[in-house]
């Protein structure tokens, strides 16, 4: 159009190179413009996946912090019963000590008056 326009000599050459020079930064513009729009559109829903795995993470780490509270309960509850159960398995294993000395003495005292009575025995013979 514009080479027209010259050879027509309706528009020097000189003004028709400067109207080619700003329809291609025109374009330049517009392309560069709708570059930046795709780009920023992109950065947006970028942005919007970085929250959504941020709000993600967050949850998750609330969760995680409950469940390490609730394995610190566990463990406690575990220890402390751990614990009781020591306590009662020594007091019956002394309890069982205590009546097997007992019994033991229990036994002698028994075999003593065995002796005894087999002694008599044995005299009123």
């Amino acid at each position: 159009m514009l080479v027209l326009l010259v050879l027509a000599d309706l528009i020097t050459f000189g003004a028709a190179a400067a109207a080619a020079a700003f329809l291609v930064c025109l374009a330049a513009l517009a392309f560069l413009l709708l570059s930046v729009r795709r780009l920023d559109g992109k950065a947006q829903r970028i942005d919007l996946r970085v929250k959504k795995h941020e709000s993600e993470l967050a949850r998750t780490t609330t969760a995680l912090k409950r469940i390490e509270t609730r394995l610190d309960l566990l463990v406690q509850a575990v220890e402390d019963s751990a614990a009781r159960r020591a306590d009662d398995l020594g007091a019956i294993l002394a309890s069982l000590g205590e009546d097997r000395v007992n019994a033991m003495a229990r036994a002698r005292e028994v075999e003593e008056l065995r002796a005894e009575v087999r002694a008599l025995a044995k005299d009123a013979v």
